[in-house]
């Protein structure tokens, strides 16, 4: 008896302990835009497009040119042997019915970008920087890295609705993983000590060492292996060839070294699905593989908070192209599922997502499941706002579109920045720096909705 009252009363010790682990510490102050966020112009010129491209082919060890990587990125939107780098990727590598392809899916050949692979994008300002933007709260719980910190580039253009924006995604290993997440403390405290920072000077010159030198016992933050598949890391893109939905397409790349070369290959987009895989009546192996994926994701999906709501779609069910089809957005899940609904192959499909949402005690409609999951992927992160169900409501863009936006400028400490939309200020930044204060409190790993972290800079 006394075993078992000794074993209740460690139990409840310990449940005591996880509760004082998760409190949030009222004295430690962060700073959003300081620690989070950074968008003042005054730190921003020390990042020039120019500066980071050259650091990463440095760094590479090979014999590539920050030149010829660039225009090698653009030509993989041409069909070979491309404008620029003959041996290298292009958009017609693999065909799907004869037709280029990639994953089994259609994708855009050649694209309006890929004359940009006869261009110098360091001729002139041409890109100017964006935001350096801290994701510390991406890092892994296990501590197999310390989490992933973007730049985000976009292109200098006088055309309305034509743009090109770059966010350079690197994961920062940690250097002592047998440490766990206790090993990624000092990147955790770097960003943290930046609130408390007055002086702007010393906080660009100390983000300037954290990126391209690297702070005490840590690897610099610009490296190629950094933006590579293995590591989880990458260049993702944004391509607007005209206002509105349908004229922006995005992609994402992957650094790889061949050789003596350091070239850029395409990639999938995270939780990007081919839309006609939510059209029941679309009988395919791949579309009705897909549909078993996506009902392994409904209780995911019905998590009340829009913060932690996900879903991990297998990759081989993903596009590489986030709008390949002329006059079908293949973005947009929810009207495929609704057109299949008059079928018994769609009924039976939306009785599927029913019967898991009954398991977990959710009142979602089928809709409001499709529509979360709009959210996830870069489209939707982009585009969507409102009520997606439960009282849960998906935040606003800054322009009805873009989360940090070179055409709105405000004052900012020392001058102008760039704004940041409502979503990150208030809803998603807000939870990221709540993850940062607890581990750094409390030592509490970061918890967050999935591998590779919501899209939303």
């Amino acid at each position: 008896m006394r075993r078992t009252a000794a074993l209740v009363l460690l139990s409840l010790l310990l449940i005591a302990a996880r509760r004082r682990a998760v409190t949030p510490h009222p004295s430690l102050s962060l700073d959003l835009r300081r620690s989070f966020a950074v968008t003042d112009q005054a730190i921003l010129d020390g990042f020039s497009f120019e500066r980071v491209v050259n650091t990463i082919v440095e760094r590479s060890g090979t014999r590539t040119t920050a030149l010829r990587l660039c225009q090698q990125m653009f030509d993989t939107q041409n069909p070979k042997p491309g404008l620029a780098v003959a041996d290298a990727p292009h958009c017609d590598d693999f065909l799907v019915d004869d037709k280029p392809g990639f994953n089994g899916l259609p994708r855009r050949c050649p694209t309006p970008e890929g004359i940009l692979a006869t261009t110098n994008p360091f001729a002139g300002t041409v890109y100017m920087p964006l935001a350096l933007i801290n994701r510390f709260d991406l890092a892994s719980a296990g501590g197999s890295n310390c989490g992933q910190y973007r730049m985000i580039f976009a292109k200098k253009t006088a055309t309305p609705g034509e743009r090109i924006h770059f966010i350079f995604e690197a994961v920062l290993p940690n250097p002592v993983p047998t440490s766990g997440i206790e090993g990624c403390r000092g990147v955790a405290q770097f960003w943290a000590d930046l609130s408390k920072i007055d002086s702007i000077s010393e906080r660009r010159a100390r983000l300037e060492n954290f990126f391209f030198t690297g702070i005490a016992g840590f690897e610099p933050v610009i490296d190629a292996d950094h933006y590579s598949l293995a590591s989880g890391g990458g260049i993702r893109s944004l391509h607007g060839t005209r206002a509105g939905l349908g004229g922006n397409r995005f992609y994402q790349f992957r650094l790889a070294k061949r050789g003596d070369e350091l070239i850029v290959e395409p990639d999938v987009l995270d939780n990007m699905p081919f839309g006609r895989f939510f059209d029941a009546t679309y009988d395919t192996a791949a579309a009705r593989g897909f549909r078993d994926a996506f009902i392994q994701n409904v209780r995911n999906l019905a998590i009340r908070d829009v913060n932690l709501y996900f879903m991990n779609i297998p990759r081989e069910f993903l596009m590489a192209e986030s709008d390949p089809v002329d006059g079908e957005f293949q973005f947009i899940y929810g009207t495929p599922f609704i057109h299949s609904q008059v079928t018994p192959e769609g009924r039976e499909f939306a009785g599927r997502i029913t019967e898991e949402l009954r398991k977990v005690g959710s009142t979602l409609s089928t809709t409001e499941v499709i529509t979360r999951a709009e959210t996830l992927n870069c489209v939707g992160c982009h585009f969507i706002a409102g009520n997606v169900g439960e009282g849960v409501v998906f935040p606003q863009p800054v322009d009805q579109f873009q989360h940090v936006s070179e055409q709105h400028i405000e004052s900012g400490e020392a001058g102008s920045r760039f704004a940041i939309s409502p979503a990150m200020r208030d809803v998603f930044i807000p939870h990221r720096m709540e993850i940062l204060r607890r581990f750094l409190t409390a030592g509490t790993p970061p918890v967050h909705s999935n591998g590779s972290g919501r899209r939303t800079e």
